[in-house]
């Protein structure tokens, strides 16, 4: 996350907003996990289990809806 999704002000890598105060730490932690299952989609993808790389990718989704993890579980989810 490099902006407030509250006031817009970039993060600099803090967990508390300098601007507005609000502290992120929730949400970059929820970013993190839906990366963190992005990447575990992709070693299951490779490794030949489609089954847990559909389930992984649509949890990434659901936790953070970005065009790459909206993209891996569509993908998946029709070769599956």
């Amino acid at each position: 996350m490099e902006r407030c999704p509250q006031c817009r002000a970039r993060l600099k890598g803090r967990t508390v907003c300098g601007r507005c105060e609000a502290d992120l730490s929730i949400l970059q932690t929820i970013e993190a996990t839906a990366e963190i299952l992005a990447r575990r989609a992709a070693k299951s993808l490779l490794a030949g289990d489609l089954p847990a790389a559909v389930r992984q990718a649509v949890a990434a989704r659901d936790l953070q809806s970005t065009p790459f993890h909206r993209a891996l579980a569509g993908f998946l989810q029709k070769v599956w």
